[in-house]
């Protein structure tokens, strides 16, 4: 009882850490889009996503490894100096990387239209960016997520009021976002230090015997081996996309997309740091070979966390053109539909962390990979056609169609894992398909008939206040229709009357 109410308790910091994370997000998001233009946008975006593919191909999976390890060894220190260490290694060999690109004048080919000092800065992003991703991790092994979940709702505030301050002063340029975007890490980089030193699991340098270092990098590589071609494809893959968008359309286009994914990623926040806490279950259900727990857990929580991204998710749908103009400004007018399609990316997103959970969880590691594979060499003609000039047997539909590519291959691959999940925990995959399927019709009708009565009843109103307005019409429809029918939660009627009794429903 007492491990419940301590899982529950970090849920609900988690959701309100989201909370405020959406919140100073989305007014980061309506900023920096704005100020940059299309074009630098997309820029930014290319270069960062660039190196956060190829530093995720040099990861192959480690993180997952490391987390769900130090979930099981929480006092095994020298493996998290290990880790770190091969972050710092990885990361001086993609510098060397684009030095030597760089010597053989290369830099053009690789990232059109793209100066060397943005590229370096880009690869110094990325590389934060998973270190500060495995120090989260970190702090959810440990237990410590309440702490850690304060620490952000902290430094979000610290960066949005740094954010307005750039804003204000008109320095919002390219090179200032990367700085802002350093200075914004290394805040909950410091802060997630003082956390772990104060409950006693601080980071220090200890020295490594040979025979040690040997055996941490044998069992990662052990984790990871089977990932290696899984990874190499997905570089490649990720890559081809961004980079062939930008050598069709340029940065306009990629901006537009970038929009799109970004407030996409906006609505993904919620269930993507609840995946990590589920995670953490998972692998400790599977440590004491519990699947009776392992099938409940996935039971409980997934369609759960689908369908509230569903719920933002249809939303942004059916109000696309009015998220486009707040997040980014009258320049982004032409991000309608990249907007609209990517919104729909996050929902089945959720799925696909916390399938990928499973498989991860139950060393079930070849498996995963074969599936992605697959999926991802289906997705490399999809892209050229939508994305080639007609002259070259193309659509040219730009962001438009890289959206489209994106959202079809994510929901084929998701309910392919979806199935082996589901038959190897014994639960019923057409019920999980249906409940997917019933959420996001019931919550996109809700979203537009809202919408759209929203429109005609106040018509000489701002954008903003319509967006409001529609938000708040279509979360009392959700809610009415979801006590209603708790089936679109994927929960019973039970559920819902602890819920608003305020008992546990946890199990």
């Amino acid at each position: 009882m007492q491990k419940v109410a301590s899982l529950k308790k970090r849920y609900l910091y988690k959701v309100f850490s989201n909370v405020a994370s959406v919140a100073t997000g989305a007014v980061t998001q309506a900023i920096i889009p704005r100020a940059l233009g299309p074009a630098q946008y997309g820029n930014f975006n290319f270069l960062t996503d660039f190196f956060i593919q190829l530093l995720g191909f040099m990861n192959m999976g480690t993180s997952i490894g490391f987390y769900t390890k130090l979930s099981k060894r929480p006092q095994e220190s020298k493996m998290v100096l290990f880790y770190l260490g091969y972050i710092i290694l990885a990361t001086i060999v993609v510098l060397l990387g684009v030095e030597i690109v760089g010597g053989f004048g290369w830099t053009q080919k690789l990232w059109p239209g793209q100066q060397l000092t943005f590229v370096l800065m880009a690869v110094f992003f990325a590389a934060m960016t998973w270190l500060l991703a495995s120090m989260n991790d970190m702090i959810d092994a440990y237990g410590l997520t309440v702490k850690g979940e304060i620490a952000k709702i902290i430094q979000r505030v610290l960066s949005l009021g740094l954010i307005f301050l750039l804003f204000w002063e008109g320095w919002i340029y390219m090179k200032s976002v990367f700085i802002y975007q350093y200075i914004s890490m290394l805040i909950l980089i410091l802060f997630f230090f003082y956390v772990m030193r104060k409950k006693g699991f601080e980071v220090k340098p200890v020295s490594f015997s040979g025979k040690e270092m040997l055996s941490y990098g044998n069992e990662f590589y052990a984790y990871s081996q089977p990932l290696f071609l899984f990874s190499l494809v997905g570089l490649i893959v990720g890559i081809f996309d961004r980079w062939f968008l930008q050598w069709c359309n340029g940065g306009v286009e990629q901006g537009f997309y970038s929009l799109g994914y970004k407030i996409g990623g906006i609505c993904f926040i919620l269930s993507a740091s609840m995946a990590q806490l589920i995670t953490r279950e998972f692998s400790i259900a599977h440590h004491k070979q519990d699947y009776q727990l392992m099938a409940q857990l996935f039971r409980r929580h997934i369609p759960l966390l689908y369908a509230l991204t569903a719920i933002m998710c249809c939303f942004v749908v059916a109000n696309a053109d009015k998220a486009a103009l707040i997040m980014g400004g009258k320049g982004f007018k032409g991000a309608l539909l990249p907007v609209a399609i990517m919104a729909l990316y996050p929902m089945h997103q959720t799925y696909g962390q916390l399938s990928g959970a499973v498989f991860y969880a139950t060393d079930q590691i070849r498996l995963y990979r074969n599936i992605g594979m697959i999926v991802m060499f289906l997705g490399v003609p999809v892209s050229y056609i939508l994305l080639a000039s007609p002259e070259h047997l193309g659509l040219a539909m730009g962001a438009t169609g890289l959206a489209i590519k994106m959202v079809v291959i994510n929901i084929l691959a998701v309910n392919v894992m979806l199935y082996y999940n589901a038959r190897f925990l014994k639960l019923s995959f057409g019920w999980y398909l249906m409940h997917q399927l019933v959420s996001a019709i019931v919550f996109l009708g809700l979203a537009f008939f809202i919408t759209i009565g929203m429109d005609h009843l106040f018509t000489e109103r701002g954008v903003l206040f319509h967006f409001l307005a529609a938000g708040i019409g279509y979360l009392l429809a959700v809610a009415l229709a979801v006590y209603c029918c708790p089936g679109l939660l994927g929960l019973g009627r039970q559920d819902i009357l602890r819920l608003l009794n305020r008992k546990p429903a946890l199990s």
